[in-house]
């Protein structure tokens, strides 16, 4: 079970009403169901870039708590390194 507020579709009148289908996934996520069992879902663009937003804050959340600093002394160091680099 969903735990936001959906509208649900059978397969075959998602099938049959595929511009409702569109038009309802403007507002909320369209559950679509085969034999009662939830098979899909169809979301907005909107929606999507929440999602993948969140997905992405997430992974740089789990790299950060991975990752190690260089610490001052060494990111200066670095930094003159690449600064004067010569092509």
């Amino acid at each position: 079970m969903s735990k936001l507020q959906t509208v649900a579709f059978d397969a075959s009148e998602a099938k049959n009403s595929f511009g409702k289908l569109i038009d309802a996934a403007q507002h909320s996520p369209v559950a679509i169901n085969r034999r009662g069992r939830r098979v899909a879902f169809v979301i907005s663009p909107r929606d999507m870039d929440t999602i993948e937003d969140f997905y992405l804050g997430m992974r740089t959340m789990e790299i950060m708590r991975k990752s190690t600093s260089l610490g001052v002394k060494a990111s200066e160091a670095y930094l003159r390194k690449i600064l004067h680099a010569k092509d």
